[in-house]
């Protein structure tokens, strides 16, 4: 199972003046090559980051496993 993940910068924290991300499951995919393919239209379309995310809590993103 792989899970399509989106990125969004949350607006400035104006008590700390730092800024976080919120990580949302977006889709799950049985098939890594469907959810590939997902993550690089969601990319080309929207300005939040998408990643895949798989059961062992790896992130695949940009052609790279990152543990």
């Amino acid at each position: 199972m792989y899970r399509l993940m989106k990125s969004e910068l949350f607006p400035l924290d104006s008590m700390h003046g730092r800024r976080g991300y919120t990580q949302k499951e977006v889709a799950v995919y049985e098939d890594f090559d469907e959810a590939v393919n997902a993550c690089t239209r969601a990319n080309q379309g929207f300005e939040a980051r998408h990643y895949i995310l798989d059961e062992s809590g790896k992130e695949y993103y940009a052609g790279v496993w990152i543990d």
